[in-house]
Protein backbone atom coordinates (compact mmCIF):
# COMPACT_ATOMS: atom_id res chain seq x y z
CA UNK A 1 0.00 0.00 0.00
CA UNK A 2 1.32 2.83 -1.34
CA UNK A 3 0.53 5.92 1.59
CA UNK A 4 1.80 9.37 3.00
CA UNK A 5 3.14 9.19 6.03
CA UNK A 6 1.81 11.00 8.93
CA UNK A 7 3.92 13.71 9.40
CA UNK A 8 3.91 14.63 5.40
CA UNK A 9 0.38 15.01 5.77
CA UNK A 10 0.57 16.90 9.16
CA UNK A 11 2.69 19.41 7.08
CA UNK A 12 0.53 19.67 4.44
CA UNK A 13 -2.67 20.04 6.41
CA UNK A 14 -0.57 22.96 8.40
CA UNK A 15 0.46 24.10 4.70
CA UNK A 16 -3.34 24.44 3.67
CA UNK A 17 -4.46 25.62 6.44
CA UNK A 18 -6.59 23.21 7.43
CA UNK A 19 -8.51 22.98 10.77
CA UNK A 20 -8.69 19.26 10.52
CA UNK A 21 -6.08 16.16 9.91
CA UNK A 22 -5.65 14.14 6.85
CA UNK A 23 -5.64 9.99 7.63
CA UNK A 24 -2.67 8.32 7.14
CA UNK A 25 -4.02 4.63 6.89
CA UNK A 26 -0.94 2.31 6.03
CA UNK A 27 -2.52 -0.81 7.76
CA UNK A 28 -5.53 -0.45 5.46
CA UNK A 29 -7.84 -0.48 8.99
CA UNK A 30 -9.84 3.02 7.86
CA UNK A 31 -9.87 1.98 4.12
CA UNK A 32 -11.05 -1.59 4.58
CA UNK A 33 -13.75 -0.27 7.18
CA UNK A 34 -15.46 2.22 4.95
CA UNK A 35 -15.09 0.08 1.89
CA UNK A 36 -12.98 1.92 0.12
CA UNK A 37 -10.15 -0.21 -0.85
CA UNK A 38 -9.11 -0.33 -4.88
CA UNK A 39 -7.19 -3.44 -5.39
CA UNK A 40 -4.01 -3.71 -7.74
CA UNK A 41 -4.66 0.23 -8.77
CA UNK A 42 -1.73 1.60 -7.48
CA UNK A 43 1.97 1.42 -8.87
CA UNK A 44 3.12 -2.07 -9.72
CA UNK A 45 -0.06 -3.39 -8.41
CA UNK A 46 -0.51 -2.69 -5.23
CA UNK A 47 -3.76 -1.73 -3.35
CA UNK A 48 -4.39 1.71 -2.82
CA UNK A 49 -7.54 3.69 -1.74
CA UNK A 50 -9.99 4.87 -3.70
CA UNK A 51 -10.46 8.57 -3.96
CA UNK A 52 -13.59 9.46 -1.79
CA UNK A 53 -15.15 12.41 0.57
CA UNK A 54 -17.07 10.97 3.43
CA UNK A 55 -18.70 13.08 5.82
CA UNK A 56 -19.27 11.43 9.23
CA UNK A 57 -21.09 13.00 11.98
CA UNK A 58 -19.90 13.92 15.95
CA UNK A 59 -21.26 10.14 16.15
CA UNK A 60 -18.84 8.19 13.90
CA UNK A 61 -22.61 7.88 11.30
CA UNK A 62 -21.70 8.23 7.72
CA UNK A 63 -23.69 10.67 6.12
CA UNK A 64 -22.94 11.19 2.55
CA UNK A 65 -20.36 9.48 0.29
CA UNK A 66 -19.03 10.34 -2.55
CA UNK A 67 -16.51 8.06 -4.10
CA UNK A 68 -14.43 7.88 -7.58
CA UNK A 69 -12.17 5.80 -9.51
CA UNK A 70 -10.41 8.63 -11.18
CA UNK A 71 -8.13 11.00 -8.90
CA UNK A 72 -9.05 14.18 -10.61
CA UNK A 73 -12.97 13.51 -10.23
CA UNK A 74 -13.93 14.89 -7.14
CA UNK A 75 -16.99 16.59 -5.77
CA UNK A 76 -17.28 20.39 -5.77
CA UNK A 77 -17.23 22.85 -2.60
CA UNK A 78 -20.64 23.55 -3.59
CA UNK A 79 -21.37 19.62 -3.88
CA UNK A 80 -20.08 19.11 0.00
CA UNK A 81 -21.42 22.13 1.19
CA UNK A 82 -24.97 20.99 -0.16
CA UNK A 83 -24.23 17.60 1.90
CA UNK A 84 -23.88 19.16 4.65
CA UNK A 85 -26.61 21.76 4.83
CA UNK A 86 -28.74 18.47 3.92
CA UNK A 87 -27.62 16.86 7.22
CA UNK A 88 -30.00 15.94 10.24
CA UNK A 89 -29.53 19.02 12.79
CA UNK A 90 -27.96 18.13 15.91
CA UNK A 91 -29.47 18.01 18.94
Amino acid sequence: MVVDAPATNADLARDAKLDYPILSDPDLHTIDAYGLRHIGAGPDGQDIAHSASVLIDAAGVVRWVSVTRNVQVRPTPATVLAAIDALPAAR
